[in-house]
């Protein structure tokens, strides 16, 4: 069982700590085996604390994802196309160029938390039920990126091709992380990310 944090810096001021006690606590003896009281004592914080950072399981699995798809929203408005800045025509960035810096800037802050990130991603790629939880951040991605990718090519966002395209993308980058995750790539999982969706790209010309 782990232990109790030793007195010094307090666990509320470091939400990664408690996180990565209490994901390993779920790959140790299954997530629905452990309470959230075992995690604030584990943690060495109060049952109070612990809801403030994280009101559930699934927010301490699931915890990252969206702040992911805002660093995405971001990235993406941020890669514009060159001719807009410069009125220069035919330099824009192709959709893949466009997909792949954002999904790079969304997940890159990852790769500072290794030992949390890969705990993450193999109890959801391991466990359908905590995959499941993971439902509503997912669909809110994928409109996000349905949206982008239907004002790129000119196509509604429920169109079939958009659809399409969404689901490879997603699937592709799922694949990856999960990928990265259980094959302890010493890489960033940025790194392997693009990887990834450089391949789908090429598949795409």
């Amino acid at each position: 069982m782990e232990q109790r944090r030793s007195p010094g810096r307090p666990a509320e001021t470091d939400p990664d700590a408690i996180a990565l006690i209490a994901l390993r606590l779920f790959a140790r003896r299954g997530v629905d085996e452990v309470t959230m009281t075992e995690i604030a004592q584990a943690s060495g914080v109060s049952r109070r604390t612990l809801f403030r950072w994280f009101p559930s399981k699934a927010a301490l699995i699931w915890g990252g994802t969206l702040e992911a798809d805002e660093r995405f929203e971001a990235a993406w408005t941020s890669v514009l196309p060159r001719e807009a800045e410069t009125g220069e025509a035919g330099s824009s960035p192709g959709l893949m160029q466009r997909v792949r810096a954002a999904y790079a800037a969304s997940i890159s802050p990852l790769g500072e938390t290794s030992d949390i990130t890969r705990l993450r991603l193999r109890l959801i790629d391991e466990n359908p039920a905590v995959y499941a939880w993971g439902h509503e951040l997912r669909e809110r991605m994928a409109a996000h990126l349905a949206a982008h990718i239907a004002e790129t090519i000119g196509l509604p966002p429920d169109s079939v091709r958009v659809r399409a395209l969404v689901a490879a993308i997603s699937g592709a980058s799922y694949a990856a992380l999960a990928w990265w995750a259980q094959h302890d790539d010493p890489r960033p999982p940025a790194e392997v990310l693009d990887e990834a969706l450089e391949a789908l790209a090429a598949a795409f010309e």
